[in-house]
C-alpha cells in the first residue's frame, strides 16, 4: 500500500481567473485589495496533501457502488490567515477555497499522470447520501493527516477550516 505525502503541493493562485471567477470589476476599488491578497497568498501558501493506496478490504462502510483506489487528506493550513499581509477577512475564504481547489485539481492531475487513473470521482463523508460525516475521523486517522495538521473532532469538523479528507475512484 504506497503512501505519498505532498507537502508543499505547488498551488500558484493566478489573479487574472480568481478575478473573473469572482466578478471583481478592473475598474473596482475591491480589485486593488484582492490582488494585494493574492500576492501575499502566493508568497506564504503551503497546501497539503496525503494520498494512501486502498486496500481491498475496506475499513469502515463505503458510499454504495463506490470502489476507493485512494484516500486522501489535504489542507489549505492556517498560513493564509496567521500571516498580517493576508488580513482581508471577507476575502481570505475565497483565497482559501480557491487554493483549495487547485491543490484538488493538482492531485487528480498526479493521480491521472502517475496511477493512470482517468475518470477519478472524489467522495468525502457526509457528501454522499448515507456516507456519514463522522468517517472523516476514520479517514483522517487512516492516512495520518495530523502529519500535515490536520485535526477531527468527535463531531468530524476539521481543524484547519479549510481541509478535506475522502477517497478518489475511477467512475
Amino acid at each position: 500500500m504506497e503512501r505519498l505525502v505532498l507537502s508543499p503541493l505547488p498551488v500558484k493562485l493566478e489573479k487574472a481567473a480568481l478575478m473573473a471567477a469572482n466578478h471583481i470589476p478592473e475598474d473596482s476599488d475591491l480589485k486593488e485589495e484582492f490582488a494585494d491578497l493574492v500576492d501575499a497568498a502566493n508568497r506564504v501558501l503551503c497546501c497539503k496533501a496525503i494520498l494512501l493506496e486502498a486496500e481491498k478490504t475496506v475499513p469502515f462502510p463505503l458510499p454504495e457502488g463506490v470502489t476507493p483506489r485512494f484516500y486522501y487528506a489535504m489542507t489549505v493550513g492556517t498560513e493564509i490567515e496567521e500571516d498580517e499581509d493576508c488580513d482581508y477577512p471577507y476575502l481570505g475564504d475565497i483565497v482559501r477555497q480557491a487554493a483549495l481547489d487547485i491543490a484538488m485539481e493538482d492531485t487528480q492531475a498526479l493521480l491521472r499522470d502517475k496511477y493512470g487513473m482517468k475518470n477519478i470521482v472524489f467522495h468525502n463523508p457526509g457528501s454522499t447520501e448515507g456516507w456519514d460525516k463522522l468517517l472523516s475521523i476514520d479517514i483522517a486517522a487512516l492516512t495520518g493527516a495530523s502529519e500535515i495538521g490536520i485535526t477531527v473532532d468527535e463531531r468530524g469538523i476539521m481543524a484547519p477550516w479549510y481541509s478535506t479528507v475522502g477517497l478518489f475512484a475511477e467512475g
